[in-house]
């Protein structure tokens, strides 16, 4: 009888996994503290804030612009063209097959995956989806996705926070598609962030 009993306990452990453990040297995630977000942030923004100085003779004109199709815009931040940033720019020049572009926004995949109304739709519900709703026109949703948009396919995902102006050409193309009649807008805005 007692031969029956150590051969039940030596099965039961014949099952057991021995192999590589998934995950086991994976490092642990670590939490951005609030403090290094702000300290980023403030960082970035005092390099921008420099540079906006230094270049307030762009406000209110257009000599700036490489392209041919910026607008005139109220700060400085917001008076780039899209041949000035190399995020931007790169998706021009990796075209293949190179073509004569002048402009991001004469891209075909600007027109596509930044003003096309049922792509926006989609990306304003995955939106929505992690974010909730946005209280806010139509045409306002439109913009706002659309920048997002451009956005991500410039400098890819940029983390919660962190912001980048979009240039003047580009701005404008997406507010001539989905404007508003009377509508004010808001321009670039710095992230709210606590003990601001």
């Amino acid at each position: 009888m007692e031969s029956d009993s150590e051969e039940v306990a030596v099965g039961a452990n014949v099952n057991s996994y021995d192999g590589p453990l998934p995950y086991n040297y994976e490092p642990p995630r670590q939490e951005r503290g609030q403090a290094e977000l702000r300290g980023r942030v403030n960082g970035q923004r005092r390099e921008i804030e420099l540079w906006c100085e230094e270049n307030r003779w762009r406000i209110g004109q257009v000599s700036w612009c490489l392209c041919g199709r910026c607008e005139a815009m109220p700060s400085a931040v917001e008076s780039v063209c899209c041949r000035e940033v190399d995020a931007y720019w790169s998706l021009v020049q990796t075209l293949d097959p190179p073509e004569d572009i002048t402009c991001l926004t004469l891209h075909p995949g600007f027109e596509a995956s930044c003003l096309n109304p049922f792509v926006l739709q989609i990306a304003y519900m995955n939106f929505r989806q992690e974010h909730g709703s946005l209280q806010a026109s139509r045409p306002e949703q439109f913009r706002y996705t659309a920048y997002r948009q451009v956005v991500r396919w410039a400098y890819g995902i940029l983390g919660r926070n962190i912001r980048k102006a979009i240039p003047s050409c580009v701005v404008s193309a997406i507010r001539r598609q989905f404007a508003e009649e009377g509508q004010t807008y808001k321009g670039f805005q710095w992230p709210r962030l606590e003990d601001d």
